[in-house]
């Protein structure tokens, strides 16, 4: 399960990513909305949170007791999922031109 969540994470940043990078050059910097601008300058940091969930994940797994159980990392496996899909989607469907 950890797997299959940090590779969906990954691919829904990957491809919010390109989207986002094809947008920015198909407009121009200076055309974007400042949302865009926003989010290229911080896309690539993104993929640090699957790594960061990842760690947590095992960290849950191999301890197994109090707030720090495999349950607790799926829910928040799945919320970051859902987080990168917002992502994905807000940087498809957004308005280009600010």
């Amino acid at each position: 399960m950890t797997n299959v969540l940090a590779l969906t994470q990954f691919a829904f940043l990957s491809l919010g990513i390109v989207a986002l990078k094809i947008m920015i050059q198909a407009n121009g910097r200076e055309l974007a909305s400042p949302w865009l601008q926003r989010l290229d300058g911080v896309a690539l940091w993104l993929f640090l949170l699957p790594l960061a969930w990842i760690a947590f994940a095992s960290v849950c797994f191999h301890l197994n007791r109090g707030p720090l159980r495999p349950k607790v990392a799926k829910v928040v496996g799945v919320a970051l999922a859902v987080l990168c899909f917002l992502f994905l989607a807000t940087v498809t469907f957004l308005p280009t031109a600010g």
